[in-house]
């Protein structure tokens, strides 16, 4: 898998055609390709517009597509939200803001 920390996207928009997208990703494929570009496939973050997957091969890019749908996209029912019920920890922090 070519996942890596997101990154600004290079090249314009022009230059790409969306393959496939959902509320999360965006999976795009280059145009003309190699030897212009040096990958083929992309995906990116809906959010953001970054960059965080790439390849030349796209039997790989469906592969790390799948991975992101089961294992990056936000389990809302499995989120901890630590700010919830923890006043205690607002409160400390409140304090520590607010102390001159």
């Amino acid at each position: 898998m070519a996942f890596r920390k997101p990154i600004s996207t290079f090249g314009g928009l022009t230059w790409w055609k969306n393959v496939r997208q959902n509320e999360y990703f965006i999976m795009q494929e280059h145009k003309v390709g190699i030897p212009v570009w040096p990958y083929k496939y992309r995906i990116l973050m809906r959010e953001n517009k970054m960059e965080i997957a790439n390849s030349n091969d796209y039997d790989e890019i469906i592969y790390d597509w799948r991975y992101l749908e089961n294992n990056a996209v936000p389990q809302l029912d499995q989120k901890i939200d630590w700010l919830k019920n923890g006043s205690d920890f607002v409160d400390l922090i409140t304090k520590i803001v607010l102390k001159k």
